[in-house]
Formats: C-alpha cells, structure tokens, sequence
C-alpha cells in the first residue's frame, strides 16, 4: 500500500506536468506563430474560373502577397464557385493598400472581402 507521501509527490508531479503543457501549447500556438492574415476577396455569383484566374495573376504578384493555393476538387466548374484568398501575413499597410487597390480595379468581379485570422 502506498503511503500519503507518495500520493501528495504523485499529484504534485501531475500538477507540474500539467502546467508546462498547457504553457509550451501557449507559447508555440500563441506567441511564435506567424500572421495568419488572409483576405478573402468573394467572387460575384456568375464570375467564375476565369475571372478567379485573372484576380490571382494581376494581384497576386503584388510585394508582400501572395496567393493562397486552391484545395479540393481541381475542376475549374468546382472551383470557379469559391472565393480567392490571398496570404497578407507580415504585409505592410502600403502593401495591403495596394493589394485592396488592385481588387477595385476589378470591382465588376468582386463582390466583397474579408480579413480572416485577424488578432
């Protein structure tokens, strides 16, 4: 049978293995992770592939942006129904500025945008 000594060591090492955890997840997820900023720049209801294509070739060259990569079914009918995302992470305002500039100049095919993982 074990003593009340070895049940107080046993849960205060718990209680220590606990708390480093939790703090370390903190620290990695929190405070060393990068700017997750994207926009997301919704497409009008008919544009399509095409119009999702020239967005991403005319501001997706743009300093301090880029295009965030397509996933799911690669068929242009599929994805031709989902918005454009470009990664803004670590942009300066001039940069962000100039992205949302290009955007307007194509306002026949944008409907609106939206800043997603914004702290």
């Amino acid at each position: 049978m074990a003593s009340r000594r070895t049940y107080t060591v046993l849960i205060a090492l718990f209680a220590v293995l606990a708390t480093t955890s939790i703090v370390v997840t903190g620290v990695f997820t929190k405070l060393l992770a990068g700017d997750p900023r994207v926009l997301v720049v919704t497409m009008q209801q008919d544009a399509g592939q095409s119009a999702r294509e020239l967005l991403k070739r005319d501001c997706g060259s743009l300093p301090g942006v880029s295009v965030v990569p397509d996933r799911g079914n690669p068929d242009p009918d599929v994805q031709g129904r989902f918005p454009v995302r470009f990664k803004i992470g670590g942009a300066t305002p001039q940069q962000e500025a100039a992205l949302e500039s290009c955007i307007d100049r194509h306002s026949s095919l944008v409907r609106g945008i939206l800043t997603e993982g914004d702290r």
